[in-house]
């Protein structure tokens, strides 16, 4: 391809998806984005202790009060076509057609609802997912929490990968981990994890659609998979548990060894 390819950004509305965006915007030539409004994961028709829904509330304000920190407050999508829609509306014939008059050479994926036909069967091998998390050792919902309740801050990161009917199954192309540190929790880890995932996302959509970028298929067998409804808040209160315990110390005292028994997908620097 002698131009620079045409990129259509599906995402969400928050903070991390409108930081996530004009960072994108920054490296590629980002023509149109589709903005899909997401619902609050506690839901106020959730019947719930009242000491559970403090948890819950109290690890929900965290994350924004951390991600104001790092990422900003007064983000806006960057200057290009934007279109949103509401929660579901995402796999529409009307988005379909929207996007389809940007007219894509590639689709970055990031915090939609599952992207089905039309759009996966049309971008079929063309739409790139960021998923925060590293598959295949965990897949699904919360894929960065779930790896800190099990005290396992080396499972922490993003895969980028090829977006399949199968939730978080397509074949990976690149993947990293945030770089810790002692005073890191949750969030942090979290944050640093979008920041360096949409350092890597540019580099990796230029390079796949040059050709120069193999997709490495998963072990599906292997890994756990979590949905959103497995979220509770005697999972926050574990968490924070291992936080208070020394969960971070004793991770960075033996990160290399503990890294490499979960080996990941990287582009070499040379290669890059």
């Amino acid at each position: 391809m002698n131009r620079e390819p045409r990129v259509v950004m599906l995402t969400s509305n928050g903070v991390r998806h409108r930081w996530a965006a004009a960072r994108l915007a920054k490296k590629t030539n980002l023509v149109g984005i589709v903005s899909e409004a997401k619902t609050p994961v506690l839901q106020s028709s959730q019947v719930l202790p009242e000491s559970d829904r403090v948890v819950i509330e109290q690890h929900f304000e965290e994350r924004d009060a951390v991600e104001r920190r790092m990422l900003g407050t007064e983000l806006k999508f960057p200057d290009t076509h934007v279109l949103e829609v509401p929660q579901g509306a995402i796999n529409t014939e009307a988005v379909f057609e929207w996007v389809q008059q940007q007219l894509p050479d590639v689709i970055a994926l990031y915090g939609t609802s599952l992207i089905k036909p039309p759009i996966l069967s049309h971008y079929d091998g063309r739409i790139i997912n960021i998923h925060l998390g590293l598959s295949p050792y965990y897949r699904g919902s919360g894929t960065n929490f779930w790896p800190l309740v099990y005290r396992e801050p080396e499972y922490v990161g993003a895969t980028i990968h090829l977006a399949v009917a199968s939730v978080d199954a397509g074949g990976i192309l690149a993947q990293l981990r945030p770089v810790a540190e002692f005073g890191d929790r949750a969030h942090e880890m979290g944050t640093k994890t979008i920041m360096a995932g949409f350092e890597l996302m540019p580099v990796v959509l230029g390079m796949y659609v040059e050709g120069r970028l193999k997709p490495h298929q998963q072990t599906l067998s292997e890994g756990r998979v979590f949905k959103r409804k497995d979220f509770n808040a005697e999972a926050v209160r574990t968490m924070w548990r291992h936080f208070e315990t020394g969960m971070m110390a004793e991770y960075l005292a033996n990160a290399g060894e503990r890294c490499q028994r979960c080996p990941i997908v990287e582009i070499p620097s040379h290669v890059a």
